[in-house]
This record gives structure tokens, C-alpha cells and sequence, in this order.
């Protein structure tokens, strides 16, 4: 099989895994995995184990037309593969990595474990979970400085952040924005200059899987070496914008982001909170006017969010926790 191929399925992916050695297909069940916006993603076992295929998608399964390339598997299987040797606990085992058909397989979590997205829709918020990521994301962000550890391919490769993040969620946001296109395009031109350490790139509840005693960081595919501040900004935002759309949570998720905050800096003190505002701003209008919107935000949540990326961009306040100041003081 070569990337040029059909995507897996149900029915394929059997053969296929067992061809490779991984699974017994003749005990073997699969089926498909929600959330694959940019993979096919499928669940196989086999008894005896319980794991989970990844393979891209040249097209993202949005409603925008919206590609990337399809090699990004690779640097995803790169980044689970540091993190678990900086932290073993803080990512699943990588299995197999076909790459030719562009294909990755990892172990899967245990059943009871739920990623935490949901857990926060539905009301269970848990500053530990959050306190868990700042410490495994500073982990990461200090043991990869300068690029240490990390492949020339995947220091080389500044075309996935760029297809991914930059042009879907910046620059489209500049050109529905052109009153602010300017303080977007500063942005953008201080992040690809600052390439510093192993940065995920979609650094966010629903890559988290949460159970008992244990938190897994999951989907790399944006790995890349550059601007740690990134990752910090995209969790906040998250944080944010569930803060909006269910104000009775709200303190709940405040104290979550300083827990996250706090155990993050207790290492790796952020520093320019002025720059980290200015990326929660970007990211946050993203959120309302990029590719890929938010979709649990009502309209009056929209506003609300449009609000306050614009003033955390414009006036970049220096001081990280800014954006949940500005909410209490209503001026969201």
C-alpha cells in the first residue's frame, strides 16, 4: 500500500495491520473513531490488544475547503515519541509507523477514559488535569530547546503549522478583520521567527484523554519547532471560551487556567505575558471568524468572544490570566 492509495476502513484496515505484523486477524474488530476532521481514525483489536490506526486526510472534513499535507503523520508519530521519552505517563505507546501509506498506530486508552473536552462540557472541571499539562507541556518545552532531540525533518517542516494554524486561523481571520490585519500579521511574523523548542500545535481539551490516575497528551500532527507561547495561548483560549458559553463554570474554569498556568511557570516562568495575550486575542477571534469555529458558541457568545480577542490583541495586557480579569470586569 502507498499514500496515494484509498484511505482505510473498517473492512481494510484488518488485512492490512495484520499484513504488517501488528494484530491477528482472524480475532480482529474494528471500527471508526469520531473526531476525524484531518485522519481517518479507526479503533482495532484483537483480543489481546487494543490499539488505534491514524492515517491523514489530504482534505480536512470541514466545510471550508481547507488541505494540508498529508505527511503531517509523520511529525505527529515524532512528537508522541519525545514526549513519552521525556514523560513516559503523559502520551500513549507508539506502535507502528508506516511511511508509505502514511499511517500510524498507537496504543489505545484504557475504556473508562474519556477525553476531556467532554468532561468539561458536561461540568466535571478539575484544576489537577490542568495542573498535569502545564507541568508535562513545561517538561517538553525545556528538554526540546534549540531543537534538541528533535529530527531535521521535523525542524525543517514549516509548511504543516503554516497550512494548519497560521493561514486557517490568522490570516483568515486578518482578512475578515482588516482593521486588525496589521496586529495579526505582528503576530504571525514574531512566531515564525521564534523557533525554540518543540511546540504541539493543537494543544487542547479534546487532544487530552483523561481516566483514572492518568492524562494522555495526544495528536501531534502540528508538532513543530517554534514559539512555546503558542501552546500555552491555545489551552487558554479553550478555557476561555467555556468560561463564555457556560458562565455558571466559569470561576471553576478560572481557577483550572491558574492551575495550568502556575504549574507551567514553576519551571519555565512565561516571559512576555504581553506577547501571550496578544496570541489568546488572535486565537479567540479565530475561534469566531477563522476555518474552524467554535461550535458550541450561541451568537451573544460570539460577540462576547470577538470582544475580547480584540482587546487582548490591541492592548495586550502583561500579565497572564489578563483574559479572565477582563471577563470579570464585563468588559468582554
Amino acid at each position: 500500500m502507498n499514500a496515494t492509495e484509498e484511505l482505510l476502513d473498517e473492512r481494510t484496515v484488518i488485512p492490512y495491520l495484520a499484513g504488517r505484523g501488528v494484530i491477528d486477524a482472524k480475532r480482529a474488530t474494528a471500527r471508526i473513531l469520531g473526531g476525524g476532521v484531518s485522519n481517518v481514525v479507526l479503533a482495532v483489536t484483537d483480543g489481546s490488544r487494543r490499539l488505534v490506526l491514524k492515517q491523514a486526510r489530504a482534505k480536512l472534513a470541514v466545510a471550508e475547503a481547507w488541505f494540508a499535507p498529508r505527511e503531517r503523520v509523520l511529525r505527529e508519530a515524532e512528537g508522541l515519541r519525545v514526549l513519552s521519552g521525556i514523560d513516559q505517563d503523559a502520551a500513549p505507546a507508539l506502535i507502528d509507523l508506516d511511511r508509505d501509506a502514511l499511517t500510524m498506530t498507537i496504543e489505545q486508552a484504557p475504556e473508562e477514559w474519556t477525553d476531556w473536552k467532554s468532561r468539561l462540557m458536561a461540568g466535571e472541571v478539575d484544576p489537577a488535569v490542568a495542573a498535569r499539562l502545564g507541568e508535562a507541556l513545561s517538561r517538553m518545552h525545556r528538554a526540546t530547546q534549540d531543537g534538541s532531540g528533535l529530527s531535521a525533518e521535523l525542524v525543517e517542516d514549516v509548511e504543516t503549522f503554516d497550512v494548519l494554524r497560521i493561514e486557517p486561523y490568522h490570516r483568515t481571520t486578518a482578512r475578515r478583520n482588516p482593521d486588525l490585519a496589521t496586529a495579526i500579521d505582528e503576530v504571525i511574523a514574531r512566531m515564525r521567527d521564534t523557533r525554540q523548542c518543540l511546540v504541539h500545535g493543537d494543544f487542547s481539551p479534546k487532544n487530552v484523554l483523561v481516566g483514572d490516575g492518568g492524562a494522555w497528551i495526544i495528536d501531534f500532527e502540528v508538532a513543530h519547532l517554534g514559539d512555546p507561547s503558542f501552546d500555552i495561548a491555545f489551552l487558554e483560549t479553550h478555557l476561555l471560551l467555556k468560561g463564555l458559553h457556560a458562565p455558571q463554570r466559569r470561576d471553576a474554569l478560572a481557577a483550572t487556567s491558574r492551575a495550568f498556568l502556575d504549574a507551567y511557570a514553576r519551571d519555565a516562568p512565561i516571559s512576555d505575558a504581553g506577547h501571550l495575550s496578544r496570541q489568546i486575542g488572535c486565537l479567540l477571534l479565530a475561534r469566531v471568524d477563522g476555518k474552524s469555529p467554535a461550535e458550541y458558541l450561541r451568537a451573544p457568545e460570539q460577540r462576547r468572544a470577538h470582544e475580547l480577542g480584540r482587546t487582548l490583541l490591541v492592548e495586550a495586557p502583561d500579565a497572564p490570566g489578563a483574559a479572565w480579569t477582563l471577563i470579570e470586569q464585563g468588559t468582554e
